[in-house]
């Protein structure tokens, strides 16, 4: 034992990482690198294992849905003039308004706004995750955050109506965008999941650096978007019980008294 403690430590993979990252990987962020070039054959198997487990947990949740005498409300909110506002404020909204009403109508308008600020910041992270703290990941866990914040403030029903947001055609585009990315090279007789770079020189921008490591990583952001909004879409599709509004039903008339 002590013979083997004593050991000089055999020589890592570690170091060959962090000098080929640049020249072997074309960045300087090796952690990034590894992810998308080293070990992309593995972060492929990841995405698409996480893209399965989403749509499994959505077609769980979509099969065991409550059933419908768990979906009312309860009777002391659908009774009474003081229960009025509330029942307003929470009621089912309609698909069809520009804003929800009630008390959310404010913080929607707030938060649609930081929608887009939201996108720009998720794709900086996108595209300076080669060289610098960032990536598809990373990206795609911010811009998936302020989807996710429509859904809060906005209602799932209010947000669901609006056609610009699937979460399973985000899933099948980052799959189809890493594929495209892996097979791409085959053009240039490469290896599967090889890396090729094109650098180009434009009038105002300057000097491009492109490379098919970027449409892979483009598609591991798109399918974290998809992934995590159709797990956490799914979940909030169960608190749907807490907005439906059922009609009120008046007591049923008190039977005359019988006197022999």
């Amino acid at each position: 034992a002590y013979a083997a403690f004593t050991l000089p430590h055999p020589g890592g993979i570690s170091s060959f990482l962090v000098e080929q990252a640049l020249p072997l990987g074309g960045g300087s962020n090796v952690v990034n690198v590894i992810l998308v070039d080293f070990r992309a054959f593995d972060t492929y198997g990841e995405i698409t294992v996480l893209g399965i487990v989403a749509l499994t947990v959505y077609a769980l949740l979509r099969r065991f849905r409550p059933p419908p005498e768990t979906l009312t409300v309860p009777r002391v909110q659908t009774t009474g003039s003081q229960n009025t506002r509330l029942l307003d404020d929470f009621a089912e909204p309609d698909p069809g308004a520009d804003l929800p009403r009630g008390v959310m109508k404010v913080p929607t308008v707030l938060v649609r706004l930081l929608l887009p600020i939201a996108a720009l910041i998720s794709i900086y992270f996108l595209i300076r995750g080669h060289n610098l703290p960032g990536g598809g990941f990373i990206g795609g866990l911010i811009m998936a955050t302020a989807i996710i914040l429509q859904y809060i403030v906005g209602g799932i029903i209010w947000v669901e109506a609006r056609p610009r947001i699937h979460p399973q055609n985000w899933i099948a585009l980052g799959l189809l965008a890493a594929g495209g990315a892996a097979m791409l090279v085959w053009w240039a007789a490469k290896p599967f999941l090889s890396a090729i770079s094109l650098d180009l020189h434009l009038p105002v921008i300057g000097a491009v650096h492109l490379s098919t490591v970027l449409l892979f990583d483009i598609g591991v952001y798109m399918l974290v978007i998809g992934s995590t909004v159709l797990i956490l879409v799914a979940l909030a599709h169960q608190s749907l019980r807490l907005h439906r509004k059922t009609p009120v039903q008046s007591d049923p008339p008190a039977l005359p008294l019988k006197v022999n």
